[in-house]
């Protein structure tokens, strides 16, 4: 299984980051896919890209609103820096639903990464506000933190 160098935003039972994955053929192609569970036992570090040894246990009776499934970690294969420069959208609002939280150092996505606004803090505020669905174009900062580089 290789996971994203970042996570996107999701909607399940309630506002989730979720991994974005590659798993079998898929790993090493243009498609990543929604992965809202978690991996027992690995510890993701936002701006690396990894390729993980994971088994997969069934669940006896899982609940209505989890997965059929858990992942448990066997071994990280890889853990790859992405490149400085690289660029990645992640969706700041979608149906209606702001992935946006406030800090009393300004803005996180989902109270996690901290979101470098710069001089497009008013901008990212308004779009927010006022419009339907909103991404966001970053770049990878210090500290796990987001460089907000344009919106959609």
């Amino acid at each position: 299984m290789r996971i994203n160098h970042f996570r996107q935003t999701g909607i399940g039972e309630g506002l989730h980051l979720v991994y974005l994955v590659q798993e079998s053929e898929e790993i090493g192609g243009g498609k990543w896919s929604f992965f809202y569970d978690e991996i027992e036992g690995f510890d993701y570090e936002l701006g690396y890209i990894y390729d993980l040894k994971v088994r997969k246990v069934e669940i006896e009776n899982p609940p209505l609103d989890g997965s059929a499934v858990k992942y448990i970690l066997v071994n990280v294969r890889s853990k790859e820096k992405a490149p400085a420069n690289v660029s990645f959208d992640i969706n700041l609002k979608n149906f209606g639903h702001s992935f946006i939280t406030e800090h009393e150092d300004g803005p996180y996505l989902l109270y996690q990464y901290k979101i470098d606004c710069s001089n497009m803090c008013e901008s990212l505020q308004s779009e927010i506000e006022s419009k339907e669905i909103v991404t966001g174009t970053f770049f990878h900062g210090p500290d796990e933190s987001l460089i907000l580089h344009s919106l959609k």
